[in-house]
Order: C-alpha cells, then sequence, then structure tokens
C-alpha cells in the first residue's frame, strides 16, 4: 500500500500541495485529475523521489521512503516528452517555428491560441517554472 500522511510543497512561496492524506491500496487503480498547473505532476514527483517534499511522510508496504531515494523506491515512470527549448521562455518557444516561416500564423493567430491554451499569464516564465499540463498545451 501507498499513503501520503501529510504532504505538502511549496515552490517560490506558493503552497502547491498542502496536507495531501491518499491510501492506495495493492492492486487498486487510481487516477489523478486536475487542471493545469493544479499539481498532479509535482504529486508523482514527490511519490517517485524525483522531487523532495517540504513536509509529510510517503510510505510504502508499512515502510518510510520518504527519505529514500529515487533509484531505491522501486517505481518506474515513464517521462512526458515536452521538446521544449530550456533557454527560451514560454512565448519565445510558442513563436519559435514561426521564425523561419513567419506567414504561416498571424500575430493575431498566435495570440488567440496563446489565449485559448490559457498561457497568457506564463509567456515570460521559464520553462521549468510550467506544470506538466502546461509544458504539454
Amino acid at each position: 500500500m501507498l499513503k501520503l500522511e501529510n504532504v505538502k510543497k511549496t515552490y517560490d512561496g506558493k503552497d502547491i500541495l498542502k496536507d495531501i492524506n491518499l491510501e492506495i491500496g495493492n492492486g487498486e487503480i487510481v487516477s489523478i485529475l486536475g487542471p493545469s498547473g493544479c499539481g498532479k505532476t509535482t504529486l508523482l514527483n514527490l511519490i517517485l523521489g524525483i522531487t523532495e517534499i517540504d513536509s509529510g511522510k510517503i510510505c510504502f508496504d508499512g515502510q518510510d521512503i520518504t527519505e529514500v531515494s529515487m533509484e531505491k523506491r522501486g517505481f518506474n515512470i515513464v517521462f512526458q516528452d515536452y521538446a521544449l527549448f530550456p533557454n527560451l521562455n514560454v512565448y519565445q518557444n510558442i513563436t519559435y517555428g514561426l521564425r523561419n516561416k513567419p506567414d504561416i500564423s498571424t500575430k493575431e493567430e498566435v495570440e488567440e491560441l496563446i489565449s485559448l491554451l490559457g498561457l497568457k499569464e506564463h509567456l515570460e516564465k521559464k520553462v521549468e517554472q510550467l506544470s506538466g499540463g502546461q509544458k504539454q498545451n
């Protein structure tokens, strides 16, 4: 059984996950649903040991694995492939392909797409500041 007790994760002073309590029994299948940026990928990264929790406890089969390295947890993951340039901000990544073919889309079409995907407030951010879902948009 996987058990999370009062798990908390904060980035840049903002609580991403707060007081998360969860029990998943052996053989149980669980879906984690929510809007982009709500912490789904962060939660999985905490369970896997990719990201350290700020407070709380993660137990697997009765053993506290909170401080156990990712390699020793025995979990597997298939990473999402983003194909984004980490040296560019969000807006630069969105418009990168238009550099060589600017006639493919108008500035207005690009702005409309940005608005539709809900990325307007993230345009100046670095890629690593985005959630997994935001990177997929």
